[in-house]
């Protein structure tokens, strides 16, 4: 078997770029449905969109990429293509150790790994990621990088205290019931007040508004819980603008300081022209870069010792590498 992948991530792929792919998912999903090869499957998370694929031969492999690119070329410009087994398996480590991650070393792409692969339906495929999630782990444990507790969340809360003052209490909407909108409740400081907002999974919201001590709305009251907020997060899989100029015409002139808003979705949830707004501080993913550095750089060493690792599972095989570090 033939292993190969094509993808964009953030690091290749700027913003408005991955916007437009993000929104082509279906037609992408399409494409690779009708292609004859042995197996594919994509992951799609916050900050990369992956196709990975099994064929018989080399040829096959090379012919459908091109096919791919002829009918997307937004995505071919900004694509990284591995090619066979070492190339996608040493990738597919990385990955699942955190390594590819805008925050490196995190623990929750791990865990969004795990549950797709038991979505994918290619058995080589599935079989690849079940030994690279297992090792990952064996990885992560040996470097250290499985001590660390740090997360998107946290990182937010702390950049919100330096906007607002480390003693204000804020109020912060949340929009979506996602991975990050769990992370929000589970994470709260006690300084701040939550409310979640949804529209077709409400009850979610209402769930996580218990468990961070906070309170639900629905998302067409939207406009006017804006006026009193402090904060906005938005995190939905909408692949239309969520937030628009029409939900900030309550926002009172009598402020302090900005509504601040982190858009954390792809596609994103706010139009990007909401930026020029008085009164209005926003930032998306691409925005935080500065932050995802900064904790990089405290976890350089572990990710340098992950890094040696799996270039030692791709030398001497994962047996000897348990035998050699566990």
């Amino acid at each position: 078997m033939y292993f190969y992948l094509i993808g964009i991530d953030y690091k290749r792929a700027p913003i408005d770029v991955r916007d437009g792919i993000y929104r082509e998912r279906n037609a992408i999903v399409d494409f690779w449905k009708g292609l004859d090869s042995q197996g594919h499957a994509m992951l799609v998370t916050c900050n990369r969109l992956e196709i990975y694929g099994v064929t018989l031969y080399p040829d096959d492999a090379f012919g459908n990429i091109r096919r791919f690119a002829g009918r997307f070329p937004d995505f071919a410009r900004y694509a990284y293509i591995k090619y066979d087994q070492a190339q996608v398996f040493r990738h597919s480590l990385r990955l699942a150790s955190g390594l590819e991650s805008q925050l490196q070393g995190e623990k929750e792409i791990l865990k969004q790994l795990d549950g797709w692969g038991h979505t994918i339906s290619s058995h080589s495929i599935k079989n690849m990621w079940s030994g690279a999630i297992s090792i990952s782990k064996k990885i992560r444990s040996a470097s250290g990088l499985e001590e660390d507790n740090g997360n998107l969340a946290s990182l937010i809360f702390n950049d919100i205290r330096k906007r607002l003052g480390e003693s204000k209490a804020y109020s912060i909407i949340v929009v979506g019931t996602g991975k990050v909108a769990e992370m929000i409740a589970k994470h709260r400081p006690p300084e701040a007040h939550i409310r979640f907002a949804a529209h077709k999974h409400y009850k979610r919201a209402e769930e996580l508004a218990s468990r961070a001590g906070g309170s639900a709305i629905h998302l067409e009251e939207l406009s006017n819980a804006i006026a009193g907020a402090d904060v906005l997060i938005c995190a939905t899989s909408s692949p239309h603008y969520i937030i628009n100029k029409s939900h900030l015409k309550a926002l009172t002139a009598g402020r302090d300081h900005p509504l601040c808003i982190y858009d954390l979705a792809v596609p994103r949830d706010v139009e990007p022209e909401i930026a020029a707004l008085d009164g209005i501080f926003l930032q998306n993913l691409d925005d935080l870069g500065s932050i995802f550095s900064r904790y990089n750089e405290s976890k350089r060493e572990r990710v340098e010792l992950a890094t040696e690792l799996i270039e030692d599972v791709l030398k001497v095989g994962a047996e000897v590498f348990y035998d050699k570090y566990l």
